[in-house]
């Protein structure tokens, strides 16, 4: 057994990874598919101050 940790990519949300992430699961992988801060889903957290260094705490508050 493998984690995954799936990015997503520019003005999407972990979401996009929903499809892969059922079929890393079903052969019993730990997948997490964040969504950065500001975008998709969580657009409404969107903020002057949110650049690649909040992104990448998004990513670490995973693991």
């Amino acid at each position: 057994m493998a984690t995954y940790v799936l990015c997503q990519g520019g003005w999407a949300g972990g979401w996009q990874w929903r499809e892969v992430a059922t079929l890393l699961r079903a052969a019993g992988h730990e997948v997490y598919t964040p969504t950065f801060t500001g975008l998709g889903e969580r657009v409404h957290l969107a903020r002057p101050d949110i650049d690649l260094h909040t992104h990448i705490e998004d990513i670490l508050m995973v693991l």
